[in-house]
């Protein structure tokens, strides 16, 4: 899971809030919501609320200069995807599977 894509020869990085929304924990708005806000935190992302449910971009020369602000947000994305995992009900069935 991913919550970007990197277009170097466009120059754009978009954020994958389409893709998110059909996959656990990020298929819940408000969790993508507070995704938005954090890149919209970064000088030069202004992601646009009617683009929650889409793919919306900016420059990447944004992220060429702000690399430790967006890294803080992916960091956080990490977090939130390992979080859930955690929480994730033990599946028997799975577990005598690997053993």
């Amino acid at each position: 899971m991913w919550p970007i894509a990197i277009y170097p020869v466009s120059g754009t990085v978009e954020v994958v809030f389409q893709y998110l929304k059909r996959r656990p924990p990020f298929d819940d708005e408000p969790l993508r919501r507070a995704l938005m806000e954090r890149f919209n935190a970064v000088d030069g992302i202004d992601l646009a609320e009617a683009k929650l449910d889409l793919r919306p971009s900016f420059p990447l020369e944004v992220f060429a200069a702000h690399g430790e602000e967006i890294r803080a947000v992916l960091e956080w994305f990490v977090h939130e995807v390992a979080l859930a995992e955690a929480r994730r009900p033990f599946d028997e069935e799975s577990a005598r599977a690997v053993f």
